[in-house]
């Protein structure tokens, strides 16, 4: 349809918005001020998702243009790329999995580009992968804080004596995270190659190689701050700033619930081809619009792809080691790629914009904003007139009666404006203004409207009569004549 586009863009606008893409990732990483078990659920399931389910739901209707496909992959690897950058610059736990989550909704965008069942099953893999990894990371970092009075990875370390259970639950949550075998993240990044391998094999090769480039960049750098998540509070031996020491040793029962969290993400994977089809295929035939015969597994082969992943995690590693390295490199990564810098600045050009406008359209006289509102209302009347019916239509009929007299009635209020114009007393003005009111009174009685009619006549009449009084015993001023350009926009906005 013609407005295919204007729709797509506004979708596009609210889902990258509410699922935190490129440019509009900005607010995701403040959300984090949230407790905790808040945090659980805005960054791991459904409010950070909600713009990924928007996408998802409408990819049968909106998916076959090259826009859809462009500004899905750019923004969805532009996003992935930063975010996970972006973790190396925070040593605030919670700093770090809010980039992290930044990261992972751009793989997610990134897959709904694709019109494939490979995409699809990606898609609801790493929407489940992400919530039972992405959950109870949450809520071990809000344990760690609890316990530690801080969040700050500097100050931790050999957490895994005074936290073992805590310790568990987050070295198979982190490896999850990090695509490491045969937790769920592996298959969920597995996926993700497989999906830009099939395109590089069947569509398009150049982009389909690119993107399987982009995705094993994105996971190595997956693989490089989970480590550090999970090595620098609970495996290090010192702290290297300010230690921090032990003030409430969390109890089993409070982290049992993350502790469940990471088993289920566990378990899923080894008993895949039981729970595959309805909780995985089936889903992503929502996605497709119709029913997927496919099939997952967590072993393929030596393929490309698990090469691939194997390279990433390689790389990954090199990553964790140099970590320190790549902090001070990020660290003066530019400020426009902060997308708060980005909506600052928008913003600020948006207020002068507004205070451009407001200045030309009221600039504190009350004739300027008269002549702006009737000059709107003239130009609305004569587009209807003039370009929806056209000039050929617009012919006077002689022989009408009621035309000539339609034709009378606006002469006479066009030569009474233009007498109050050119009035130089302010009886005359006031008398001709009431004749332009009595002739509008006219109009409203030639087109059948006598109680409208009678209304205005009421009116123009008290309003001619107040305005003699007052002005009668208001002593006359001598004001200075208004300039000729002025004059000449009164006159043909009273014309008008």
């Amino acid at each position: 349809t013609p407005y295919y586009t204007a729709a797509l863009l506004l979708i596009l606008l609210g889902a990258f918005t509410k699922s935190a893409q490129f440019p509009f990732h900005f607010w995701l990483p403040g959300a984090m001020a949230a407790p905790t078990p808040a945090s659980a659920y805005l960054h791991s399931a459904t409010m950070v998702k909600a713009g990924i389910y928007l996408l998802a739901r409408l990819h049968p209707a909106l998916h076959e243009s090259a826009l859809w496909f462009w500004a899905l992959l750019l923004a969805g690897s532009i996003t992935m790329i930063l975010g996970a950058i972006s973790t190396f610059r925070h040593s605030d736990l919670k700093a770090i999995l809010a980039n992290a989550t930044l990261s992972q909704l751009g793989m997610l965008v990134m897959l709904l580009a694709f019109h494939s069942e490979y995409a699809y099953l990606a898609v609801i893999v790493g929407v489940l992968a992400h919530a039972l990894y992405k959950g109870p990371l949450f809520m071990l970092a809000g344990i760690v804080d609890h316990a530690m009075e801080t969040r700050d990875i500097h100050r931790l370390a050999n957490l895994r004596t005074i936290m073992p259970a805590a310790t568990v639950a987050a070295t198979l949550a982190s490896l999850s995270m990090a695509g490491f075998p045969p937790l769920f993240g592996f298959l969920a990044k597995e996926t993700l190659l497989e999906t830009f391998h099939h395109f590089a094999e069947y569509d398009n090769a150049m982009i389909g190689y690119i993107g399987m480039g982009v995705g094993a960049l994105g996971g190595a750098l997956f693989v490089g701050y989970s480590l550090t998540f999970l090595w620098e509070p609970f495996f290090r031996r010192e702290a290297t700033v300010n230690p921090a020491h032990l003030h409430h040793a969390p109890s089993f029962w409070f982290v049992l619930p993350a502790l469940l969290l990471v088993v289920i993400g566990t378990i899923i994977p080894l008993v895949l081809p039981w729970v595959e089809k309805g909780l995985l295929i089936a889903p992503a035939g929502s996605i497709a619009g119709e029913p997927l015969d496919a099939h997952l597994a967590l072993w393929h082969g030596f393929t490309p792809v698990f090469l691939t992943s194997l390279g990433a995690i390689a790389l990954g590693l090199l990553i964790f080691w140099q970590r320190t390295q790549l902090r001070m490199l990020f660290a003066f990564a530019p400020t426009w790629l902060n997308g708060q810098q980005m909506y600052e600045w928008c913003y600020r050009q948006s207020y002068a914009l507004a205070r451009l406008v407001t200045k030309f359209v009221q600039g504190g006289r009350l004739e300027g904003q008269i002549s702006i509102t009737l000059l709107c209302t003239v130009m609305a009347v004569g587009y209807a007139l003039v370009v929806q019916r056209g000039f050929s239509e617009l012919q006077i009929d002689w022989s009408n009666t009621p035309e000539v007299q339609e034709i009378v009635i606006a002469l006479l209020a066009i030569v009474a404006a233009i007498v109050t114009v050119r009035a130089e007393r302010r009886l005359s003005a006031i008398i001709s203004i009431g004749v332009v009111g009595v002739v509008v009174t006219l109009a409203f009685a030639f087109f059948g409207a006598p109680d409208l009619a009678l209304t205005q006549l009421l009116i123009e009449v008290l309003t001619v009569v107040l305005l003699i009084l007052v002005f009668h015993r208001i002593p006359p001023r001598d004001h200075p004549k208004a300039p000729r350009l002025l004059r000449i926009r009164n006159l043909v906005m009273a014309v008008a």
